[in-house]
């Protein structure tokens, strides 16, 4: 019966869809199933002696691992481990190490799962994500583009044919001419201002060394509206923090993110109401270290429907009848590139909160 069951066990780990490896006490290789013999090229005719560094080829990071399993009596995992085999082929596994005991005894189990043909899968589906992006990325950028660039040929048409008659009046059309060459100046701006944006979204904006006011910078870009405010009858109320301690951060590319916020505000106020827009600045408290300042933009506004909400921050993508569709997406890769982060809830024919997170010291995350 004990070999029947010595067998049967022998059997179940050898049919086990991932390698098992296991180490005794002074980490001297015991066993090894038959998943992970194909897997590491080690036959279980040749294990006598070899040591769980020599197995991974000194391997500091497995070392380490063993060691802590070991001391701590706690498993360890890795998702995606890098493990070369002694032919020097690559795979991506799963690593598992764990420690069991037997009586005054214990073993190192060392579990290698080969998800290989699933990493490149995936990796295959992600660069076909990115081309489609890509793809999209273009046909909208292009129809932006062929919007201005068709305005701006249908006016020099027109243009063109005035000037090709014979009996073209030049004082008795000059009204019509510059309204055309209006119209050709304002479409060859929309074109720049979208080229403006797409570099702006394709470059690094640096954090500075120098410590800005954020409360200044709010201050600022409000007065920069002030025109858009007053017509609009849209009232600022504002709830700032005086003790907010500066931050390293760059102005300019902060004052790009909340000025664009501020507009969205203002655009978004129906006509027929009274124009509220409540600006915040403050501490927040529900983070760990490290802190962060929390700014608040909440209109009163029509608001955003949940389905479009997830699409805000997709380059071109805009609920506004003009607009590029590029003034979020920019925004959230400054205060990304700030170590930062930014928040829309909204309710539809309500109104809409822009939360920016920004953190207090300067530092880099991984």
């Amino acid at each position: 019966m004990y070999h029947f069951l010595m067998d049967i066990n022998t059997l179940i780990i050898n049919n086990l869809n991932h390698s098992l490896i296991l180490f005794d006490e002074n980490l001297t290789l015991k066993f090894l199933n038959l998943p992970a013999q194909e897997l590491t090229g080690y036959s279980d005719r040749f294990i006598n002696n070899i040591s769980l560094s020599d197995f991974f080829y000194n391997n500091r990071y497995i070392d380490e691992r063993a060691s802590e399993v070991i001391e701590t009596g706690e498993g360890f995992i890795d998702f995606e481990y890098k493990f070369e085999n002694k032919n020097r082929n690559r795979r991506t596994v799963i690593l598992e190490i764990s420690k069991i005991a037997d009586e005054d005894k214990f073993y190192v189990i060392v579990s290698l799962k080969d998800i290989t043909r699933f990493k490149e899968m995936d990796n295959n589906i992600k660069n076909e994500e990115r081309l489609n992006d890509l793809s999209r990325f273009i046909a909208e950028m292009s129809h932006e583009i062929r919007n201005p660039l068709g305005g701006v040929k249908a006016a020099a048409s027109y243009l063109k044919r005035k000037f090709d008659q014979a009996s073209f009046d030049l004082q008795a059309n000059i009204k019509d001419l510059n309204n055309f060459l209006e119209i050709i100046i304002k479409e060859v701006g929309r074109i720049n201002n979208l080229i403006e944006d797409l570099l702006s979204l394709s470059k690094k904006h640096k954090t500075s060394s120098e410590k800005v006011n954020i409360n200044k910078i709010v201050n600022e870009i409000i007065l920069l509206e002030q025109e858009a405010l007053t017509n609009k009858n849209v009232e600022i109320i504002k709830e700032f923090d005086p003790s907010l301690p500066k931050i390293y951060a760059s102005e300019n590319a902060l004052k790009q993110v909340f000025l664009n916020t501020l507009k969205n505000g203002i655009e978004a106020v129906k006509p027929e109401t009274k124009g509220i827009i409540k600006i915040i600045t403050k501490l927040d408290y529900t983070r760990n270290s490290p802190k962060f300042l929390k700014i608040e933009f909440t209109d009163n506004g029509c608001g955003i429907s949940k389905k479009d909400i997830k699409n805000l921050f997709v380059p071109f993508f805009t609920t506004k009848e003009k607009g590029s569709g590029l003034g979020l997406a920019i925004s959230q890769k400054i205060i990304y590139e700030h170590n930062g982060f930014i928040n829309i809830d909204s309710v539809k024919n309500h109104g809409t909160t822009v939360t920016v997170y920004l953190p207090i010291e300067k530092r880099k995350y991984s």
